[in-house]
């Protein structure tokens, strides 16, 4: 069996991982409290939260991020992310889970349209033509898209939504 040559450079992904992070409390200031545990309520408050930044002013409707609270535990929250409207014509919308580790200060990808339990390294060729490091890819893309968000995006609206929705 031929040696894999690509190796995982754990430090740059975590260091990405842990970028992301703060890159969403920037985006969610909401989380930032939820981590200092200085909201009132319980850890379940959080959940539904959902934030929206517009991107680009189009013709037909404004491009928007959309950044939801789906799970929020004492140390981990599920937040998912997403791009609307959806562009069939040109693309595919980005659409991530994201588990944001508060303990930790870090934030990864755990499902990018809707491929889910990405590993950290894959043989190649592989049955579902994945890069050998498509989980750091993933990562950093959420990283750039973040980023974006950040420079261009200015925010639509903050929603708490009920409780069974």
């Amino acid at each position: 069996m031929a040696k894999n040559p690509y190796s995982i450079d754990l430090i740059k992904q975590m260091a990405e991982c842990d970028a992301n992070y703060i890159r969403l409390l920037r985006l969610v200031p909401v989380l930032a409290a939820h981590r200092e545990r200085e909201y009132l309520g319980t850890e379940q408050a959080l959940e539904g939260l959902r934030c929206v930044f517009t991107l680009a002013e189009l013709e037909a409707e404004p491009v928007t991020v959309e950044i939801t609270v789906l799970e929020a535990f004492k140390y981990t929250s599920t937040l998912e992310i997403v791009q609307r409207p959806v562009m069939r014509e040109w693309m595919t919308n980005p659409s991530m889970l994201i588990r944001v580790y508060h303990d930790a200060s870090t934030a990864e990808v755990v499902s990018y349209q809707g491929h889910k339990n990405l590993q950290p390294r894959y043989a190649q060729p592989n049955a579902h033509m994945y890069q050998a490091d498509e989980k750091g890819q993933v990562n950093q893309f959420l990283g750039e898209w973040l980023s974006h968000c950040l420079r261009v995006g200015h925010s639509a609206e903050v929603v708490w939504a009920a409780h069974g929705e």
